[in-house]
């Protein structure tokens, strides 16, 4: 009698813990969906996020769960709806949309605006942020209706009033939701919704319209939240100076994929280019190709270039592992209230140029190529040129030069009786082209013609992403006595021009 009783209670209990907790999941639940509507799921994980599922099926109930594995503090989850029209596209999306351990998340809702569909959650931030969505729930549907709308905007007057009015609501958003927490009583997820307001000061400073609302909030606060993590992101947001050209550049704790400690201190006596960069940021995973190719054509002996990111441990381990890069990778794991905040960094990829004494000498944001590769000639930043000869021929790898006008790199000058050959590249993903009409100049005439290319000369080649291109060009042999020339691919503006290459040892 007695097993019995414990197995029938024990199948109680597994009733009772299937109701109360199982699997983890997403189950979407939309109705009334025109068939030209995509629905995407991305799921979020700190800074950035990706698809983990589409739904493009053409019926207007759309109803599907997804198992959401490995749930941490950074993760959250947003639906997009992509409206597909013979006119263009136009997205709409939810908020932040999170799930609890162990439960299922149910979305559900009627028509094609996210911020009408309801959220139900067991998680306990969701009722916070399903409160301040509420406070806003209209001024979020005029939002959805202006990105729905943008599929039938053509001219660039016209996105420009849309992109207007968008910000105009948004302005709206943030002093109904501002107002709203005023009366709310604080707790953990106050204080990250304050925070998230401050972070905008990172971006506008004191020109923030709701600047002096932030700082009023944040004055409130008990010394318990002013000295917690949060609360010194928020202090950092509010009242840390933006470093400037001629400061000494700010330090912290940054993290090696072992979990080792580093300063950018340790680097002193060197130039630094300082990347800061994400994982979810194109550019900066375009660039990262391009510094991999600089340590592969041999970086000078006192000059660094150092990849920092604010991402989370998984994103960090994940860029390392597909990149397996040549140069320092650090991870500011306190992204908040650490180097990124410090800094006042608003965008990725943003680049400081360091000089030897940890003095700020440039800052920057977008892979500027041209300007980066003038910074690492003017600062011994490529390793110096080699000369040697072999079966006849003069090879000269990474070749001197005087000026540089472009991101065609000189990697390699072969010099033969009959022939000259040039290894280039291109360190940037996109398009490139050489024309016919290239060649090898000295003191404004041409003196070498090229006669072949393993590139096409009329068409641009795609340079796939996270690579660099490359191409082997051929001339004709140089006069004799030549000590340097020029490579010049045309007259235009924008052509390729690497000014007096060095040829002599």
């Amino acid at each position: 009698m007695k097993l019995k009783f414990i197995i029938a209670a024990l199948i109680i209990s597994a009733a009772v813990s299937c109701q109360q907790k199982g699997e983890t999941a997403l189950e979407v639940n939309l109705t009334d969906i025109p068939e030209n509507c995509k629905i995407d799921v991305s799921r979020v994980e700190g800074r950035g996020g990706q698809t983990i599922y589409t739904d493009s099926s053409k019926t207007t109930d759309r109803k599907f769960t997804i198992k959401c594995d490995s749930i941490t503090d950074n993760t959250s989850f947003t639906i997009f709806l992509q409206k597909i029209t013979d006119k263009g596209q136009a997205l709409a999306y939810t908020g932040t949309i999170l799930v609890e351990d162990g439960y299922t998340t149910k979305v559900s809702g009627k028509g094609i605006y996210p911020s009408t569909w309801t959220i139900d959650s067991k998680h306990p931030k969701q009722a916070f942020v399903n409160k301040m969505n509420d406070a806003v729930k209209d001024l979020n549907k005029q939002i959805d209706e202006l990105r729905l709308s943008s599929d039938t905007v053509s001219s660039r007057e016209s996105q420009m009033k849309l992109y207007n009015l968008q910000d105009e609501i948004y302005d709206q958003i943030e002093e109904k939701q501002i107002a709203l927490m005023e009366t709310l009583p604080m707790d953990e997820y106050w204080l990250e919704e304050l925070c998230r307001h401050s972070g905008i000061i990172n971006y506008e400073g004191k020109d923030y319209k709701y600047y002096n609302n932030v700082e009023a909030l944040y004055n409130k606060m008990p010394d318990e939240y002013k000295n917690s993590k949060i609360g010194k992101a928020i202090n950092l947001a509010l009242y840390a100076k933006a470093p400037a050209v001629g400061d000494q550049i700010n330090d912290y704790d940054l993290y090696d994929i072992n979990g080792k400690v580093h300063h950018l201190a340790d680097y002193k006596g060197k130039w630094l280019l300082l990347d800061f960069s994400s994982y979810f940021c194109g550019p900066c995973r375009m660039f990262d190709a391009s510094v991999k190719y600089f340590y592969e054509r041999g970086i000078g002996k006192d000059f660094e270039i150092i990849t920092i990111t604010a991402d989370t441990e998984g994103q960090f381990a994940q860029m390392v592992a597909e990149e397996k890069p040549l140069h320092t990778l650090f991870n500011d794991r306190d992204g908040r209230y650490g180097l990124f905040a410090i800094n006042k960094i608003s965008a990725t990829p943003t680049f400081y140029v360091v000089n030897p004494d940890g003095k700020i000498e440039d800052i920057f944001e977008g892979v500027d190529m041209g300007k980066i590769i003038k910074l690492m000639k003017e600062h011994d930043g490529f390793a110096a040129p080699e000369f040697k000869t072999e079966n006849g021929a003069t090879i000269i790898t990474n070749p001197d030069y005087s000026d540089i006008n472009s991101m065609l790199l000189i990697d390699k000058v072969a010099i033969y009786k009959d022939s000259v050959a040039l290894d280039c590249t291109y360190p940037m993903y996109g398009g490139y082209k050489v024309v016919k009409e290239t060649g090898l100049f000295a003191n404004g005439k041409c003196i070498s013609k090229m006669t072949k290319s393993n590139i096409s000369t009329d068409n641009f080649t795609q340079v796939p992403f996270g690579e660099v291109g490359h191409c082997h060009l051929t001339f004709e042999p140089l006069p004799k006595g030549t000590k340097q020339f020029d490579f010049i691919e045309g007259d235009c503006e924008n052509c390729f021009r690497v000014m007096g290459v060095k040829i002599e040892n």
